[in-house]
Order: C-alpha cells, then structure tokens, then sequence
C-alpha cells in the first residue's frame, strides 16, 4: 500500500474508533479519542476535534465519581492529555491542581501492591511528571518516583531488574514474582524511564539505574532464529512475541533510549539488531492474533516505521508495509474485533483497539513522530518534546 492509501486507511480506523466511543461513551475511551484526533490534526494540519472529545471526557469523570492516577485510563493519561492540548493552541495548561496532588499523593505513599510498570503503575505516573513544564512539581514527583524505583529494584550478577509482584491474576498467567524484560510491566520500560530522568535535575540519582539496567538487559539476549530475547528469565529458552509490551520491540526501543544518553555503543547496536530481528522475522513466527498497538499487527506497522527512522533499516519500512496490508486485508471483512480474555471483541481503546490501529497507521503515512510515544516510553519524555 501506498501512503496515500495507508492514510485512508488510518482515517477509517479513527472513524470505527469514534463510531465505538459514541456507542459506549466512557472517560478513559474518550481521553483515547482526544488523545487520537490530537494526533490526526498534528499530523495532517485537519481539525478533528481533540478538544471537543476532552471536555466530554472530563465532563463524564466530574459527574460519575474518581478515578485511578494511572497513565492509562486514569488522572495521570488526562493531566498528559491536557498538556498536550494547551501546548498545541500555544496556551499555559489550567486546571491541573488535581491531577498534580494526586499523582504526589500516589508517589509518596505507594502500595505495596503497586506495579513498577508503566500503564498503571508508578513509571506512568513519573511520565506524567516529566512531561509537567512545572519544574518544582516535576522535580519532585521524579525523586519520588526514584525513592520507589530504588527501593523495589533487585540486583544481581548482571545489573539492575525490576521482578513482578504476586497477585491473583500473575499466579493464573504464571509470571507471579517473575524477571519480566518487557517495555510495559518489565525492565525495558525501566530503561526507558530512567533514559527520560536522566535528562532531568534527577541525573545524579537516575544515571547510575540507567546504567545497571541497560547492562542487565544487555545481558539477557539470548538470540533464536528470528528474535532476540525471551519474554522472561524464568522462560528464557523460549522467544518473546514480537510485541510492544512484551517482546523485541520494545525492548529495542528501550535501548535505543537508553543509547541516547548514554553513548554506549553496545547499547545502540544490539537495538538495532534487535529492530532487525523483528523487521524480518516471519510473520508465523511473531504471534500476532489480533491488530491492536500493545501486542498486535498495528504495533508492527508502528516498530517498522521506527526501525527504518531509528536505524535506517529499509526492513523495517517493509515490516510496516507487510503488516499494514495485514489489517486492510481484515478491515474489508468489517470493524476489527480485539483479544480479551472473555474472547475476541470490539475495542476503540488507544493500546488494545482502533485507536492505536488509526494511529500506528498515521505514523506510517506521513512519518510525523508521534506526540503518542512518550505514552509508551518511546520516546524521551521531556515538556517540550
């Protein structure tokens, strides 16, 4: 597919994703909407609305009661939200009061229970603070956020690594208390943050993590016929999905970030062979089931194009390709239908559904780096990025 018709493409996305909203009208729905149109405008200079469906999404939450702090679906994913909305009409942002007491109050006393993770979990909520242009409030939420980081992490011969907690729903999926690599709950996501962090007054404390978590994570490659590393420790024979969340990708995006401060050379190659890995790596292989950003086809369509404007890999513009044409192929069927664990349905979220789709999509046509990265720790996070 061209750029044109990828493009067509993404703008039918963006409308099953709108045609979702309006069936089901739910603040963190609604936040993803904003979140999309705002990147639909950025990237084809058309007024899609962002603001519209942000006022109807903060409308909902004052009047059906709290909600978490989390990045995702939460108070921190409207404070980011809302930044990126005054910053692109070129306003001071208003009305974050709430959100900065409740992320501070989250931070300074974080359960036990909590993730050190990044959806929702405390490396969201330190996202949320490093995209704040308020210095003192970004300062510290950002110790904070280290103070926790600190006291969670484990070290053992190889660096620094986060290990997930116990839980019901860990014990079901058996990664209860597991050395997880991956960007979205693992130690790449760590990586990731602390590669931001360290762009910040926090440098002192947050460069040296850096430094044992990238070399941790450097000491995990495995190398399997098509991929790089394992999802897990515990399972290390055994390759990862090719997935943002859990597999190659994101683990190479987290090197890539980690590379970009600290100059480490070992840190720059192995992420671009592992985005080599995942550009070529058969599609039998990746175990992809559905289309979704997170663990689907449109976080392929995504990394490809990444993989091409990080490291030059004409592979990776055909990666997207490939997998573009995999989801127009199941968009002539109808609306895609997403995987939840009461089976497949239909999703208009921005990491499980259209959304992400639309915007994977968007980035492929037009090559405009995506304000959205910084929800995934892909890119650096910084308020003026």
């Amino acid at each position: 597919m061209n750029e044109e018709d990828t493009l067509r493409l993404a703008r039918l996305f963006l409308a099953d994703m709108d045609a979702g909203v309006r069936e089901a009208p739910a603040f963190p729905l609604l936040l993803d909407l904003a979140v999309a149109r705002a990147e639909f405008t950025r990237a084809t200079g058309e007024e899609h609305g962002a603001e519209e469906a942000f006022r109807e999404a903060v409308g909902l939450l004052r009047s059906g009661g709290g909600t978490g702090p989390w990045l995702y679906r939460g108070a921190a994913q409207a404070g980011w939200t809302a930044l990126r909305l005054a910053r692109a009409r070129g306003a001071e942002p208003a009305g974050l009061a709430a959100v900065d007491e409740a992320v501070l109050r989250w931070i300074a006393d974080y359960p036990a229970e909590g993730g050190v993770d990044l959806p929702m979990g405390l490396l969201g909520l330190g996202v949320y603070a490093l995209a704040h242009p308020d210095a003192g409030f970004r300062d510290k939420a950002t110790s904070g956020v280290l103070d926790v980081v600190e006291e969670r992490v484990e070290r053992d011969g190889d660096g620094l690594l986060l290990r997930l907690g116990d839980s019901p729903a860990r014990r079901a999926d058996q990664s209860a208390l597991c050395r997880v690599l991956g960007a979205a709950h693992g130690t790449a996501g760590l990586v990731a943050y602390l590669a931001s962090a360290a762009g910040t007054a926090a440098a002192p404390r947050a460069r040296p993590l850096l430094d044992d978590a990238a070399r941790w994570l450097r000491a995990q490659r495995v190398g399997f016929a098509h991929s790089i590393f394992p999802h897990r420790v515990e399972t290390r024979y055994s390759p990862a999905r090719a997935t943002w969340c859990s597999g190659d990708p994101g683990v190479a995006l987290a090197l890539t970030a980690a590379a970009g401060v600290t100059g480490d050379a070992r840190d720059a190659d192995l992420a671009r062979t592992t985005a080599l890995a995942v550009a070529t790596r058969p599609e039998e292989d990746c175990g992809i089931t559905d289309g979704c950003l997170c663990h689907g086809a449109a976080g392929l369509v995504w990394f490809g194009r990444r993989a091409h404007d990080d490291h030059g890999l004409a592979e990776g513009l055909e990666c997207a390709r490939h997998w573009t044409a995999w989801l127009a192929e199941r968009r002539e069927r109808g609306p895609l239908t997403y995987f939840n664990p009461a089976g497949m349905i239909r999703d208009a979220s921005f990491l499980e559904g259209d959304g992400g789709v639309a915007l994977a999509l968007l980035y492929a046509a037009t090559g405009t780096r995506p304000a959205w990265e910084q929800l995934v720790l892909a890119r650096p996070v910084t308020p003026e990025a």
